[in-house]
């Protein structure tokens, strides 16, 4: 055997361990499992199964060990581009042997599966154990985020609200969920996956403190909910008192039910006595229906949300299975539920407000001229200058040495001309202000970290607080790392942890809470006169002082300018300071597009806030308003991180009709609610909608806080384009008729009341193929009654 051959023979192992080695480092690192207990492991995720999309959803563990022990239950989900996991959800937890413990998180609504997502118990903690494997049940969720309506219901008859599945068909989706008492979460968040909750005739007693405090935080951070009963009413509304509609006093009979039988447009026939609860509504809540003169249907609103009390049992017949009765709670609960498909065009508004928080107000690019001075300085110094002097002197052999010096002082000067503002941690906060007009607000914030150093980062936000985060963005707009964030929630504070951040990125964190704050209110005086001509005043009684307020009112913005706190402004009548809105981009008028642009953040903000919400931008009266105060602070190491923070205020508001006792309301003022939908594609988006073949339906809302008697009522846009065509409902004869009016509008002048149902006028378009187009406007006029 040649020496050579000897030579290759004993090289190959060591190519071979090599080569190994190197293939070991190229592919990701899989975890090592540590021995330990036997863990079984049960998951429920949200309600049935359904999570909703971009909502906070409970996620019930339950875990048994056979033997003591505690540890880190950690949720790891995985980014949507797939690189590396995203955000991991922490919750210390105690083991006592053989014996099943629970543990709910809150989980995001998102699509989840096996392949991008998994479940891990460590020992001690996450930050020192091993993982230990679960000797049986699913280590990972499987959830698809439900687009439709979601009706929980807590009574004694399962069955409750089941007519309301009769909807269920082309292009509407409405999912009834019976729950238990012992399935109420504690916290107002985990409910928000629900769009209402029906609680009808059942021992709310039974319920604990806590699950009562969660579903009035939950009603006001935006729930809708529902208290019924009939002769069961008292003990449903009991532990609701402070927040229901009504004082309930005793029960009656009623034979015929004519009010609703009107609002569901079918015969019902009650075939003996009915009973129904008697109450008396509290101030500010409003009958919306009667039967005997007594509130049959009333609402109160409290927070951002509202209550609604029905004052008959919702599973007694033959009410119950009355063929008009979904007809009658789409109507009650307009605007609580979504209607249609999901709109294909809504992105999370956090996805949304992503690349908004890269416009980092504290953090730019070096300046070109500087740099560029510097640069011809260098080249000045290390070519002519210096070959002169080093000829001058015999010494050019110098250069080898004085070029490297020169070149590593220079590089030196260009970091630090270019790190000047990058050398501690900074934020650039986002916080959306959604006031009630009764004094509080649901905040939501975005805020990007910004890393001077590559490293972990633990930053602490305050109590109650929802986060998500998103991958780190490198280097002022460099690609997507993976983000490696570790976020638990404890008594006092919620932390993130985020790990492995490179030098000079940006770790975005999406932070939520379900109690609203004490943050003011902007408080109207809006008045309409015979003429139809706006006037009033905005006060700011908020927290702090706003700039560049705007009401945004029958499709027309009003520019209020800067408005201190405590101040007011009046509704300007120059034609200048008043924007017409209807068909165009409230966020585009308002802040055009221009060549030194400094209000993109306002104007992305405005944009992608009504986009989000899925909504047409001019159906609703609300004022809006900027400042830039400190409402978020969250804390590195127990400093407080310095922060650029934009805050957006919005609310809406109501008019005072008939000040003169004339009723004259231009179009615009009165936006139609869509209640129902039968088509494949529905969406609300930008300044319109988009419907595919079928039909929708929809109610303008007329004047509710007095008695008006209607002279007359004019609908434009009755023909949207050739593929569309209106009916309107006709209460008296409880019929459809086709809309035949002069041109593209629709004049009643004769009998109006025979078009009025529940202070609504109600209208169906039909589209003969997939179409876009305006929804329909009203005006009317009338009297006050004396």
């Amino acid at each position: 055997m040649s020496f050579y051959t000897r030579r290759m023979r004993m090289m190959l192992p060591l190519a071979a361990l090599l080569i190994t080695a190197m293939l070991s480092l190229a592919l990701p690192a899989q975890l090592v499992f540590a021995d330990g207990p036997g863990i079984s492991i049960k998951s429920e995720v949200g309600y049935e199964g359904k999570v909703k999309f971009d909502k906070w959803n409970p996620l019930k563990l339950t875990l048994t060990s056979d033997q003591d022990i505690s540890g880190d239950i950690v949720l790891q989900i995985q980014s949507q581009n797939g690189a590396g996991f995203h955000t991991s959800y922490v919750q210390h937890v105690e083991l006592p042997k053989d014996t099943p413990k629970e543990v709910v998180l809150g989980l995001p609504g998102t699509i989840l599966n096996k392949d991008n997502n998994q479940i891990l118990f460590y020992e001690e903690s996450y930050k020192k154990g091993k993982p230990i494997p679960f000797a049986s049940g699913k280590n990972y969720v499987q959830a698809n985020p439900y687009n439709g309506a979601l009706i929980g219901v807590l009574s004694d008859d399962p069955d409750t609200m089941n007519f309301m599945n009769v909807l269920n068909g082309k292009g509407t989706s409405v999912n009834i969920i019976p729950l238990k008492a012992a399935g109420i979460p504690v916290d107002a968040m985990l409910l928000s996956g629900l769009d209402v909750l029906v609680i009808n005739n059942f021992a709310s007693d039974t319920l604990s403190e806590p699950q009562r405090q969660a579903i009035v935080g939950w009603v006001n951070g935006g729930g809708t909910l529902v208290l019924a009963g009939g002769a069961g009413y008292a003990k449903t509304a009991a532990p609701f008192a402070e927040i229901a509609p009504v004082t309930a006093d005793g029960t009656t009979a009623v034979t015929a039910l004519p009010e609703l039988e009107k609002l569901g447009g079918k015969p019902l026939k009650l075939d003996g006595d009915f009973t129904i609860s008697t109450a008396t509504p509290v101030k500010d809540a409003k009958t919306e229906i009667q039967a005997s003169n007594e509130p049959l249907v009333a609402v109160h609103d409290y927070g951002q949300g509202k209550v609604q009390y029905a004052a008959y049992d919702l599973a007694m017949e033959p009410v119950s299975s009355w063929a008009g009765h979904p007809a009658v709670w789409t109507s009650v609960l307009q605007g609580s539920l979504p209607v249609g498909s999901q709109n294909m065009y809504y992105n999370p508004l956090i996805d949304n407000l992503n690349y908004v928080l890269d416009y980092f107000p504290s953090l730019s690019m070096p300046s070109f001229t500087p740099l560029l001075w510097m640069l011809i300085i260098y080249a000045v110094v290390v070519a002519p200058v210096l070959y002169f002097i080093l000829k001058k002197f015999d010494k050019r052999e110098w250069a080898w040495f004085l070029i490297p010096i020169i070149a590593f002082i220079a590089s030196g000067a260009v970091y630090m001309a270019g790190s000047a503002d990058k050398t501690k941690e900074l934020a650039h906060t986002i916080n959306i202000v959604e006031m009630n007009g009764h004094g509080s607000a649901v905040k939501t914030t975005a805020t990007a970290f910004f890393t001077p150093r590559s490293g972990n980062y633990e930053l602490e936000f305050p109590s109650g607080m929802y986060l998500r985060t998103s991958g780190s963005r490198s280097s002022f707009g460099g690609g997507m790392d993976e983000s490696k964030s570790f976020v638990r929630k404890n008594p006092d504070s919620t932390t993130v942890e985020l790990r492995d951040m490179s030098q000079w990125s940006l770790a975005k964190v999406w932070a939520e809470s379900g109690s609203p704050e004490e943050l003011g209110r902007m408080e109207t005086d809006l008045k309409l006169d015979a003429k139809g001509q706006l006037s009033g005043t905005v006060m700011n009684d908020t927290t702090g002082d706003l700039t560049e307020v705007v009401l945004v009112i029958g499709g027309k913005g009003y520019k209020l300018g800067d408005i201190p706190k405590g101040g007011s402004a009046p509704i300007p009548q120059d034609p200048k300071q008043i924007l017409n809105f209807m068909g165009g981009d409230i966020a585009g008028m308002l802040y055009p597009y221009s060549q030194n642009d400094d209000k993109y953040r306002q104007r992305d903000i405005i944009s992608n806030y009504t986009f989000s919400k899925g909504t047409v931008n001019t159906d609703k009266a609300f004022v809006l308003g900027w400042n830039t105060e400190h409402l978020t602070n969250y804390t590195l190491k127990k400093q407080a991180v310095r922060s650029d923070q934009l805050n957006f205020w919005v609310q809406p508001v109501a008019m005072t009709w008939g000040t003169s006792g004339k009723i004259n309301v231009p179009y615009g003022f009165l936006a139609p609610e869509i209640s129902q939908v039968n088509a494949p594609i529905f969406n609300a988006y930008g300044n319109g909608i988009e419907l595919g073949q079928g039909s929708l339906i929809a109610e303008f809302p007329l004047i509710s806080d007095q008695e008006v008697v209607y002279s007359e009522f004019s609908i434009k846009g009755i023909k949207p384009n050739n593929n569309v065509k209106m009916e309107i409902w006709n209460a008296q004869k409880n019929e459809w008729e086709p809309v035949n009016g002069s041109g593209n509008e629709l004049k009643v002048t004769e009998n109006p009341e025979r078009y009025i149902l529940n202070n609504r006028i109600r209208f169906m378009l039909n589209a003969n193929d997939q179409t876009n187009f305006q929804m329909p406007e009203l005006s009317v006029k009338g009297e006050v009654k004396p």
